[in-house]
C-alpha cells in the first residue's frame, strides 16, 4: 500500500507542476517529509493522508490505492469517502478521533486498512438485510 501511495502522490504532485517545497507548505510538511512518502521511505500518518487528499482533491481511497477513482465523493469500498465530523458528536467517536490522533505513524496504515474492513462489513450486512426485506415483501 504504502508503495501505491508514494507513486500516486508524485504523480499527482508532477502532473500539478508542483515542488515538494509548495506540497509541503500547503501541508505543513517539510519538503523533505513530502520526498520521503514519495519514495516510500517513510510512512504518513492518517492527518498527513488526509491533508494531502485534501490538498489534491481525491479520495483518500484513491491515494492510497483502495481504488482507481480520484473522485472524493463516491460510494465503493474503502474509507476514502468525504468525512465531515460534526462539531456535535458522540462521546465514542470523540474518543475514536482522539486514539485515532495518537497513533504512531507506523500504525496508521493498519488502522485504515481495518477501518475499511469494517465499513465493508457492515455494507455487506446491511445489504443481506435489505435483500432479505425485499424477498420478504414479494408476493407468494
Amino acid at each position: 500500500m504504502l508503495d501505491v501511495f508514494a507513486k500516486r502522490l508524485k504523480t499527482l504532485r508532477l502532473s500539478r507542476r508542483l515542488t515538494l517545497q509548495k506540497v509541503g507548505e500547503a501541508v505543513g510538511n517539510e519538503p523533505q517529509t513530502i520526498g520521503n512518502f514519495e519514495n516510500a521511505r517513510k510512512s504518513p500518518s492518517l492527518k498527513m493522508i488526509l491533508a494531502l487528499a485534501e490538498f489534491f482533491d481525491v479520495s483518500v481511497d484513491y491515494l492510497v490505492g483502495h481504488s482507481d477513482d480520484p473522485a472524493r465523493t463516491r460510494t465503493g469500498d474503502g474509507i476514502g469517502e468525504t468525512v465531515v465530523w460534526e462539531s456535535a458528536q458522540s462521546p465514542e467517536r470523540e474518543k475514536l478521533i482522539g486514539m485515532i490522533q495518537d497513533l504512531h505513524e507506523d500504525d496508521t496504515s493498519k488502522a485504515m486498512s481495518y477501518v475499511a474492513f469494517l465499513r465493508q462489513t457492515r455494507r455487506r450486512e446491511d445489504w443481506k438485510k435489505r435483500r432479505a426485506e425485499s424477498k420478504d415483501e414479494r408476493p407468494a
